[in-house]
């Protein structure tokens, strides 16, 4: 048996519970024979999750079981990337980036031990290639590798020998029909519904939080939110993000104008003395 343990790393514990269930949960329901080729496809191995909210001894328990699996997907936060040993894990995915390029080596450290190789996958939007730079600044040198060419690269069946080479992403054929399949199946299931607005929500906070010159990389202001919430397989953006940075925003603003109010106080009083 070929010995395959993956860890995917994401920014929030609400993003890999979310996660979770989703993998442990989503069942395909195919309705062609060309769905049905891609349903035979998805994950067929044992998946895990480890975070810090997770108490302890759950980690722990977690963590053993991992290890012992030939083939295993473990969901982690940065909670994974320091001080455990993973000898038997061939990729590390880095799904959201992490704050600092030292997290990055940190993750990236996961995997390739005792000699052994291994493999690191970094994803990135088109806005934010620049962290790339700062990688680079840190001794890191990526190659880029178009995520179409990833999924081109998947044995070709049936109705895939007729289908023309697709330029973008989103009408890929496979994107479309998983895309479709992930939005009913969470739009029908309350509970999941919910992590997926947790999670969506927490990313958002998340990706606001990033420090020093990766402010000016990773800016909520460049996304579109409801592409975001698609990523979470959620049909509507979820109000609730939205009201949180007005609320932030005229925060701001209300803080603003008390500086420059005690700005102009501290000048009135110095112009008098």
């Amino acid at each position: 048996m070929i010995i395959l343990q993956v860890v995917v790393f994401f920014s929030t514990c609400d993003a890999v519970d979310f996660h979770y269930m989703l993998l442990s949960e989503f069942q395909w329901s195919p309705y062609s024979q060309f769905e049905e080729e891609l349903k035979q496809m998805f994950l067929k191995c044992k998946t895990f999750r480890l975070h810090g909210n997770m108490k302890q001894e759950d980690r722990r328990i977690t963590f053993s079981a991992f290890k012992t699996e030939k083939s295993a997907l473990l969901v982690s936060t940065d909670v994974a990337a320091r001080g455990l040993d993973f000898p038997k894990v061939r990729c590390i995915i880095q799904y959201d980036s992490p704050g600092e390029a030292s997290e990055y080596v940190h993750r990236v450290g996961r995997t390739a031990r005792l000699g052994e190789r291994g493999e690191s996958l970094l994803f990135l939007q088109p806005i934010e290639v620049d962290y790339l730079q700062d990688l680079e600044k840190h001794g890191v040198s990526l190659t880029e590798y178009p995520l179409l060419k990833v999924i081109d690269s998947f044995p070709l069946h049936s109705q895939m020998h007729r289908v023309k080479k697709f330029v973008s992403l989103e009408s890929h054929p496979w994107v479309v029909s998983l895309q479709r399949e992930l939005e009913s199946y969470i739009s029908a299931e309350p509970k999941i519904k919910k992590q997926a607005k947790d999670a969506f929500c927490s990313w958002v906070r998340a990706y606001t939080a990033h420090r020093g010159d990766l402010k000016q990389i990773f800016m909520v202001k460049k996304l579109h939110l409801g592409h975001v919430a698609k990523s979470f397989a959620l049909r509507e953006q979820p109000s609730l993000v939205g009201k949180t940075f007005q609320n932030q925003s005229k925060k701001r603003k209300r803080d603003l104008k008390q500086k420059q109010k005690g700005l102009f106080k501290k000048r009135k009083v110095a112009s008098k003395t």
